[in-house]
């Protein structure tokens, strides 16, 4: 079994009518990702990959059509985890990085090379510096119109005239990917133009360890495999550092999805760092495998309105979508709603090694 992939479009408050334009998107990332996977590359390949088709796609609040700052221009955050390495490269606030996930994987993948005189290969870069870096290795590098979408400059607009908290919630649809490859091994990335009229220099949770992206297969044969990327208002993410503690949680547990419920019950909507925050608003997307039995399962969470997610195996002849809403009654930041998938069953003979 050469792997699975899942990817997600945010938890927000997504348009209905525009759910079959967000199949389409996930289903290409997932596509995209999976061809990487059947040609033998490995999850953090897969996980850039299919964050590059969703930074390129003005529908989503990452690369091109992210949300603008105050000041109108476009500043991104992303992340990539390598689950075999426990290698993290990121980025925050970098400007005219086409693709931020591409610089996040550089810095991530160029944490195992030795540097001289005993200097440490950096895992963080915001601003200048970041920008300088990507040039330094060839990403391609835009003029700052090139990033800012007809739908981005509209919501600018109008929500510059409404500064209303409540009302910006309604816009926090970060991107990610989860992966399991051919090998056992998971990784996790993470994308974001981060709230809409955010102040420049802001940088979310997808640019910072344990939050916005997380992926743990080191000890693969005796402990579950877990890959975790998060969606939502990253202030809130950061202080829970949530992607690290529901990784934390399901190491070790019997039935995934209930004690995902748990985790983000306990570790978000119930946490001490949010008590004076009246509506929490975060999602997740979670990749597991049983090292017991071989079950890889997809599963996602979120407290906001809505959650766009698709997955795909690498065998598989297409991939699946789900648009998971909250229940009307339900007051979004509240309470969690979760769902998921039971993907393979992998039996001793066929296992992943």
């Amino acid at each position: 079994m050469p792997g699975v992939v899942a990817v997600h479009c945010g938890a927000g408050s997504h348009n209905s009518s525009l759910f079959k334009d967000y199949k389409k998107l996930c289903n290409r990332a997932c596509e995209k990702a999976a061809k990487v996977l059947e040609d033998g590359g490995s999850a953090v390949d897969a996980v850039k990959v299919a964050v590059v088709v969703l930074e390129n796609d003005p529908l989503t609040n990452c690369g091109y059509g992210s949300n603008l700052t105050s000041d109108g221009t476009v500043e991104n955050d992303a992340s990539i985890m390598d689950g075999k390495t426990l290698n993290f490269g990121a980025c925050g606030a970098v400007k005219k990085v086409k693709n931020p996930v591409e610089l996040a994987y550089c810095l991530c993948v160029n944490q195992s090379n030795s540097m001289p005189l005993g200097l440490i290969p950096p895992s963080l870069l915001v601003g200048q510096g970041g920008l300088d870096y990507a040039r330094n290795v060839g990403l391609k590098i835009v003029k700052h119109n090139d990033l800012i979408s007809a739908k981005a400059t509209k919501q600018f607009n109008q929500y510059s005239k409404l500064l209303e908290a409540h009302q910006k919630d309604l816009l926090l649809d970060t991107v990610g990917a989860v992966c399991i490859d051919g090998s056992g091994h998971v990784a996790a990335a993470c994308s974001s133009g981060g709230i809409l009229l955010k102040k420049p220099g802001r940088v979310g949770q997808a640019a910072i360890f344990a939050s916005g992206s997380w992926a743990d297969s080191t000890d693969k044969e005796k402990e579950s495999s877990i890959a975790v990327c998060t969606t939502g208002c990253g202030e809130h993410l950061i202080q829970t550092q949530l992607a690290k503690e529901i990784s934390v949680d399901l190491k070790h547990t019997t039935c995934p999805t209930v004690d995902l419920h748990k985790s983000m019950n306990e570790k978000f909507l119930l946490s001490k760092f949010l008590r004076n925050v009246q509506n929490k608003m975060g999602g997740a997307l979670v990749l597991h495998r049983d090292y017991l039995t071989g079950d890889i399962g997809v599963m996602w969470g979120h407290s906001t309105e809505t959650m766009v997610v698709g997955y795909m195996g690498a065998g598989d002849k297409k991939p699946k979508c789900q648009f998971s809403v909250l229940p009307k009654h339900v007051q979004a930041g509240t309470a969690v709603i979760v769902g998921g998938s039971k993907f393979y069953t992998i039996d001793n003979s066929s296992k992943i090694s």
